[in-house]
């Protein structure tokens, strides 16, 4: 999907959503996101991260997926999704997790990002909605909220967000128009369904070549 300039400057807030949960939890924590990246092949579709010590890939179906002219950004279906990994506070023991603690995490992950749109951003979100699901024995907080009114440019954006070894996967898709948005959902947690971890660095290039 192809962006125009006006576009992708309007598109700065989502952007920057993401970014800034290790720097307000504990300031030497890491402070960059990393953003998964697209990887297609003849018969798979692939949206990948490898850490330094763990990955993890999505699944798309084959040639529903390309890159958008947005850093960071994959289009699936001809919505645009993003699949970042942001750091946790070091200070939170992700070891010995029970289903009240991830929710508590998460929820505190999802708090930050608010705070920091609304106080940083200066960006008035409306109507936030959250809901659990556990697909595939992993738990997502699946939350959404409408921009203002004021922002012509997107109407909503919708996030899926988990718990990932000592950090959050966060899958995040700005909806241009409002009657778009659960389809995007929709979206969001079929990739979400798909994620498998590895407890490894994964060789993107070799898995690359094998699809």
């Amino acid at each position: 999907m192809r962006l125009a300039p006006t576009l992708r400057a309007g598109l700065a807030p989502v952007l920057a959503l993401a970014c800034c949960f290790s720097v307000v939890a504990q300031q030497n924590a890491p402070a960059e996101a990393e953003h998964a990246r697209l990887l297609t092949g003849k018969h798979r579709d692939l949206i990948a991260y490898a850490g330094k010590d763990h990955s993890f890939t999505l699944e798309t179906a084959v040639h529903s997926a390309k890159p958008s002219d947005v850093p960071g950004f994959i289009t699936v279906d001809k919505q645009i999704v993003q699949a970042t990994v942001i750091p946790v506070d070091r200070g939170i023991d992700l070891r010995q997790m029970t289903p009240a603690r991830e929710k508590e995490v998460l929820q505190k992950y999802m708090q930050f990002e608010l705070d920091y749109y609304r106080k940083k951003l200066k960006q008035r979100y409306s109507h936030l909605q959250t809901e659990w699901m556990t697909l595939q024995g992993r738990l997502f907080l699946v939350w959404y909220f409408d921009m203002p009114e004021n922002y012509k440019l997107v109407s909503r954006q919708v996030y899926v967000s988990t718990l990932f070894f000592d950090g959050v996967m966060d899958l995040n898709a700005p909806v241009f128009k409002s009657d778009d948005w659960g389809r995007a959902r929709a979206i969001l947690v079929r990739l979400a369904k798909t994620m498998k971890t590895y407890d490894k660095r994964l060789d993107l290039a070799a898995l690359g070549k094998k699809l």
